[in-house]
């Protein structure tokens, strides 16, 4: 998707100043569309995050979705807290991970 949005006009003038099919893709449409794709692997890593999350919470017989179960049949908020605490702190660790990546590998796109 992220290459339908890339301008016409960057790729007519690298063809107009002698650039070949292989430059046209090394140095223009790669690094277009290098933060797009990492951009939607970030969000899809999330989606995915909740349906670990949900998946432990109805099936696992181990874990943190089956401690809090556990500790929601017992009435331990505290250890539920806990474990929602754990659970935010991975998400968190995951999203900053891929922003720390997408930083580091795309430069150009946050300047």
């Amino acid at each position: 998707d992220a290459v339908k949005f890339i301008p016409k006009e960057l790729i007519e003038v690298t063809y107009t100043l002698g650039g070949r099919r292989w430059q046209v893709l090394s140095q223009v449409i790669l690094p277009y569309i290098v933060p797009n794709v990492l951009d939607a692997f970030r969000v899809n890593i999330a989606a995915s995050w909740n349906l670990v999350i949900v998946a432990e919470l109805i099936a696992a017989n181990e874990g943190l979705g089956k401690r809090i179960q556990l500790a929601q049949r017992f009435f331990r908020t505290d250890e539920i807290f806990a474990c929602l605490l754990v659970l935010g702190l991975i998400g968190l660790t995951l999203d900053l991970s891929m922003r720390l990546l997408m930083r580091r590998t795309c430069r150009w796109a946050f300047r």
